[in-house]
């Protein structure tokens, strides 16, 4: 198997490439084509996990999680979040999901999102997220 191009590579073929048709063709292997619904779906069988449990530890209300996993919702950034802590994923896997989502990844020079990568990287559940949070005056997780 070849090596994965990285993103400045990929770029050049973008800009050198005679039709966008043409460079996702020839890159198909390189982009991403899964969405959110589908991941989480892979998480909840690698976590060994039901739905259920991920809603009750994100602290979603109702079947937010639910339509999330079956495609019918698209959650915003802090809901990302939320659900990631809920398995709890991990911090390559959490960036990789916001990716997914659209979303921009947790970003070590924005101090909120510090205390939520090392918040992640503890393993630390939502209540506590958010007393970290609260504690240092930064926005909660709801």
């Amino acid at each position: 198997m070849a090596d994965k191009k990285d993103t400045q590579m990929l770029q050049t073929e973008l800009k050198n490439a005679q039709s966008a048709e043409a460079f996702v063709e020839a890159n198909q292997a390189e982009l991403q084509t899964k969405t959110v619904a589908e991941y989480l779906n892979e998480m909840l069988i690698k976590y060994d996990l039901e739905k259920c449990d991920v809603n009750k530890r994100a602290d979603l209300a109702g079947n937010f999680f639910y339509q999330v996993c079956n495609g019918s919702k698209s959650p915003g950034r802090d809901k990302l979040i939320q659900v990631a802590l809920g398995f709890p994923l991990n911090l390559s896997e959490t960036q990789y999901l916001l990716r997914l989502g659209g979303h921009s990844e947790l970003y070590v020079r924005n101090s909120r999102d510090a205390f939520l990568m090392f918040a992640i990287e503890k393993g630390y559940e939502l209540q506590r997220v958010n007393e970290l949070l609260y504690a240092n005056k930064k926005e909660l997780l709801e």
